[in-house]
């Protein structure tokens, strides 16, 4: 660092020129790359604190970019002769007024501002690749024909989207090694990122991340470089067709749950990959999912996106991308709530999405009308129920779309856990069982006798309000307190919503079963500390507030509801004396409501 401040000093002084400086830190990094990381960071400061003018910020900035690809083109770089200095001055113009032409976007096909790597995978305006002289992308321009990088000749464009164009290309060294399988994705980055070197450095750090993943979920990512004017990314080439598409064609009025979950399994496992690497996609939604022609289902920009300022976003489905800012990108519709205000990336985050897209791919429609998390949460919306679901997979499902962080699904293992059909297996095996207890219970009266008993036996100091005796507490911080306590104050705002004329399915959306219910905030403060005792009496307080309408709707003899209350109830306080009770009186009085449930 102190030959670059020495360089600074000098430059400042007018001792030497911006190129003098730019060479000679070109000439600090090849000697430490090392320094790259760190002389952003101090370039950085200096410009925040007015030390730095922008200019010259940008142009240092340019030469760690420059670097940074160079380091990472892969065989022999350097000898390319491809890798230029962006013109980085503060009087330069901007490239059309330089006389560059802007890029041609080529076929309309696949511009929905969202990115794919194959639309048609045999689609080219070359015939056959073998017979056509590929030539160098001429003018600065990146269209069919071109060869980039003295290597990869461009075959078709697939889709384009805010970071760039993608392109079937040829491989030449990958076919003249006679591969296989000589075609790959290339990216061709968009003019923005020329004129934001902080992003272009973030991109390289993200795409040498991503270079470390290798998972059969997760798309390959293979190079970044820059040749020319441009700069590029090579994929490894998918051969099938991306979820947004089906979406919107095939699956527009949802699909069987057997069908989703091998979809929605492999996003899992993708992600659950990328969580265990300490990689948060921040952008999973149907465009960002491909499902090849061989059946597997693969995640692409894991690894690159990373969350955003949204700023003023018109189509909540498409992503809004600004590389003058940060790094990454924001879809409105499957953006957790957190993302929103730009809070450290969470695994959760992509959970609210994966649930958003699952629930997408279950019914043709976004589970709050394609309202964002921010506007769905003002609005208080919630999703409608998907029927073709157990009551274990839609819990599971609306947990995910928490719009709390603290009250979504804490992993990705968890929501497949719970979702997966294995739920259904074992939710199953328990009603089996609770069917079969029940016709004994039914049976005579000397069932219900020995039922009473039972009850008996089985009970707990209800007096003590369920409250865990002899549990072992952690110490809690300050802060977790504080969140504790603004977790029950959205409790509470639930139990105001009560009223008597709320019906079952209602109430048991308040206190149970929605993602902001009473038991789900409940339930995750005690996750953490078992004896919390605001939230044990919430539970307490919901429990009783559930039984309450139990026994009217019995008493009104809407034994079905009245059950199905209770069982809510038990899954929550199993052993209170009181639910008990009331299942085996509904039980003798119409035992057809318990048989099945």
């Amino acid at each position: 660092m102190k030959e670059l401040q020495q360089l600074l000093k000098q430059f400042l002084a007018r001792e030497i020129s911006i190129d003098v400086l730019r060479d000679g830190f070109g000439q600090l990094l090849e000697a430490d790359p090392e320094l790259a990381a760190v002389a952003a960071a101090w370039l950085d400061a200096g410009e925040r604190d007015g030390l730095l003018s922008s200019a010259v910020c940008n142009a240092m900035k340019s030469v760690i970019v420059t670097h940074m690809a160079a380091t990472n083109h892969g065989p022999n770089p350097a000898s390319s002769g491809i890798f230029g200095i962006l013109d980085m001055d503060e009087d330069a113009p901007p490239p059309a007024a330089a006389g560059i032409p802007p890029e041609q976007t080529g076929d309309d096909e696949g511009e929905k501002g969202s990115e794919t790597f194959v639309r048609d995978p045999d689609a080219t305006t070359l015939g056959d690749a073998d017979d056509v002289m590929p030539q160098p992308a001429k003018d600065g321009k990146v269209e069919i024909g071109a060869l980039i990088g003295g290597r990869y000749e461009l075959l078709s464009q697939l889709g384009a989207g805010g970071m760039g164009r993608v392109f079937k290309a040829r491989d030449r060294l990958r076919a003249e090694a006679q591969d296989r399988h000589p075609n790959i994705a290339l990216k061709v980055l968009s003019e923005e990122f020329k004129l934001h070197p902080d992003s272009m450095i973030a991109l390289q750090r993200e795409v040498r991340r991503a270079q470390t993943l290798a998972h059969p979920n997760v798309i390959t990512v293979h190079e970044f470089f820059r040749d020319g004017p441009h700069l590029y990314m090579t994929m490894e080439l998918l051969e099938g067709r991306p979820l947004d598409e089906l979406c919107n064609s095939e699956y527009a009025n949802g699909i069987p749950y057997e069908e989703a979950w091998p979809i929605v399994d492999g996003v899992c496992k993708a992600l659950q990959y990328g969580h265990e690497k300490g990689i948060v996609h921040s952008d999973i939604k149907p465009a960002n999912v491909f499902l090849c022609d061989d059946g597997t289902v693969k995640v692409l920009d894991l690894g690159i996106s990373r969350p955003m300022s949204p700023g003023n976003v018109p189509n909540s489905e498409e992503t809004a991308f600004d590389p003058g800012k940060r790094l990454g990108s924001l879809t409105p519709a499957y953006a957790a709530l957190e993302m929103w205000y730009q809070a450290t990336p969470d695994p959760r985050d992509d959970i609210y999405a994966l649930a958003c897209m699952t629930y997408v791919l279950l019914t043709g429609r976004h589970p709050f009308g394609g309202a964002s998390a921010r506007d769905a949460k003002d609005q208080g919306l919630v999703p409608e129920r998907i029927d073709s679901l157990s009551r274990g997979q839609w819990n599971a499902l609306l947990k995910g779309l928490a719009f709390e962080r603290d009250l979504r699904t804490p992993s990705v293992q968890q929501f497949r856990h719970d979702f997966g059909p294995q739920a259904v297996a074992r939710r199953n095996r328990r009603y089996a069982a609770a069917a079969a207890l029940a016709v004994v219970l039914v049976a005579s009266l000397v069932g219900i006798r020995f039922y009473t008993q039972a009850v008996e036996n089985r009970t707990i100091e209800d007096s003590a309000g369920g409250q865990v005796v002899d549990v072992e507490r952690p110490e809690l911080t300050e802060e977790q307190v504080t969140r504790f306590d603004n977790m029950l104050q959205l409790a509470e705002m639930q139990f105001t919503e009560v009223t008597p004329d709320l019906n079952s399915e209602e109430l048991a959306y308040l206190m149970s079963l929605g993602p902001n219910s009473v038991v789900t905030i409940a339930a995750s403060i005690l996750d953490v500390d078992p004896g919390y005792e605001g939230a044990l009496s919430a539970r307490k307080r919901a429990f009783d507030i559930m039984i309450d309408k139990a026994e009217s709707l019995e008493n009104a003899g809407d034994y079905d509801n009245a059950y199905q209350l209770t069982q809510l109830a038990v899954e929550f306080m199993p052993l209170n004396s009181r639910v008990l009770n009331l299942q085996r009186d509904i039980c003798s009085r119409a035992p057809e409501s318990c048989v099945g449930q």
